[in-house]
């Protein structure tokens, strides 16, 4: 896979967005990775200063010379934060966003000290709302992370066996993916959030809570990696979860689908039609327009209606309380499909994913990530529905 670099257009488009944003601050001062490389087309060790009135100022660390070689700004060394009011030209006084729902406390006290008299504010919100709305380079890259992972699935059937371990079919996948080109992990906006390349788990131990903000959990390797694939053998009749993404030079692609060795208990197979039914009503709706407020309550409406309220999302009491999300170059990212006023917009990629939770037997769910148009959303994952029988 070819190592793609952002066209400056595309980053000059990007500041723009945030830049008319700006009423209420004199500049945004970040520090995340993602939000680094989305305004600069680098996300090497520094920082990067979009300005309301004046040019955005990109300072690196480590590596300056990887920096100047993948932004098509101006790229300066960063020494220190210390003299950052005089390096950057921010005023007296000066009104500045940080990304306080991920900065650590650590890099706030040195920039408050380093700034003196700044006042702060959050614009991790402006942010994450013009990111969820993809242009065509950004759609080019998820149709791509879309294919590999169609690919992907495609190659459960071959490695899945009676005895393995979910670590292992896990590893058989991933690998399969690594080779064609998939980084090997993601990113996801959550203070202590530690994320696999995708869920695979079988039978009951798919239905297993924990921390992690998904429908799903899992048992785990460990007890500091209490989620995902862990060391239960598959087992034959019973539902494999398979939820994993691909993700091509950054931008990701999610989906879901169920295996299984031999045929399922029909009340199983009954449960995940149930939730292609829900996935394919959201998908009906989820125009321009439409909210995420809306579309959630018709997931819930049509589980209720189809005799799944109870499970659906996870039973009472832990029901995880959405059933989509943005996705690009992080996983969790605008619009949440919840009780959230998030407006549908032409150009975002979302994954949608009702999924039926049954404690002690497993879950029966699909996923699928779309492109909202002008017309409908359009399935980028296009594979086969159905469970996948081996």
């Amino acid at each position: 896979m070819d190592y793609v670099l952002h066209p400056k257009s595309e980053i000059d488009g990007r500041i723009k967005k945030l830049k008319d944003r700006m009423d209420d601050i004199d500049g945004a001062l970040l520090f995340q990775a993602v939000d680094m490389c989305y305004f600069s087309g680098t996300a090497q060790d520094g920082l990067v200063y979009i300005p309301r009135d004046g040019e955005p100022i990109i300072m690196m660390k480590r590596s300056l010379v990887r920096a100047k070689e993948e932004s098509p700004l101006e790229v300066r060394p960063l020494k220190n934060m210390r003299n950052l009011k005089e390096d950057l030209g921010i005023k007296t006084s000066a009104t500045i966003g940080l990304e306080m729902d991920v900065l650590p406390c650590s890099f706030y006290f040195r920039v408050n000290k380093a700034l003196e008299d700044a006042s702060f504010v959050d614009v991790a919100e402006r942010i994450k709302h013009i990111r969820s709305v993809k242009s065509e380079f950004e759609i080019k890259l998820a149709k791509e992370a879309a294919q590999m992972l169609v690919e992907g699935f495609s190659t459960v059937p071959d490695h899945i066996k009676e005895g393995m371990t979910e670590v292992e079919l896990m590893c058989r996948m991933e690998s399969e993916m690594r080779l064609m080109g998939h980084q090997g992990s993601l990113r996801f906006r959550r203070f202590n959030s530690i994320v696999p390349i995708g869920h695979i788990m079988s039978g009951s131990s798919a239905a297993i809570p924990s921390f992690l903000a998904s429908p799903t959990g899992g048992r785990g390797t460990s007890v500091v990696f209490p989620h995902g694939p862990g060391y239960r053998k598959i087992k034959r009749n019973e539902p494999v979860f398979v939820d994993t993404v691909g993700i091509c030079n950054g931008y990701i692609a999610d989906a879901t689908r169920i295996f299984s060795l031999g045929k399922i208990e029909p009340g199983l197979v009954e449960a995940y039609e149930a939730s292609c039914q829900i996935e394919e009503a959201i998908a009906r709706e989820m125009m321009p327009g439409r909210t995420a407020r809306e579309l959630f309550e018709l997931s819930e409406s049509e589980g209720a209606r189809l005799g799944y309220g109870d499970f659906l999302g996870g039973p009472v009491g832990s029901k995880c309380g959405f059933v989509g999300h943005g996705v690009g170059l992080e996983l969790d990212e605008y619009p949440v499909l919840a009780p959230l006023d998030h407006e549908i917009q032409e150009g975002m990629t979302i994954a949608v994913e009702p999924k039926i939770i049954y404690p002690g037997k497993g879950v029966l769910g699909v996923e699928d990530t779309f492109l909202t148009t002008s017309s409908g959303a359009l399935r980028l994952t296009e594979m086969p529905l159905e469970i996948w029988e081996v």
